[in-house]
């Protein structure tokens, strides 16, 4: 029963606040990681939403 809670559980929301440099080194990294996923043939699903959000 455990195990089904855990799994219905929401995640929860965590709010980073950066600087505008920590958010362009967070971008650039997180471009370069999915540019490192695509060449391997890997689902690039989760970054590209994460990058959306750092860029807003």
């Amino acid at each position: 029963m455990e195990v089904l809670q855990m799994l219905r559980r929401k995640a929860e929301k965590r709010i980073v606040e950066l600087s505008p440099d920590e958010a362009r080194l967070l971008r650039e990294a997180l471009l370069a990681f999915r540019n490192k996923l695509l060449s391997a043939g890997k689902p690039t699903e989760d970054v590209n939403e994460l990058i959306i959000k750092v860029m807003k």
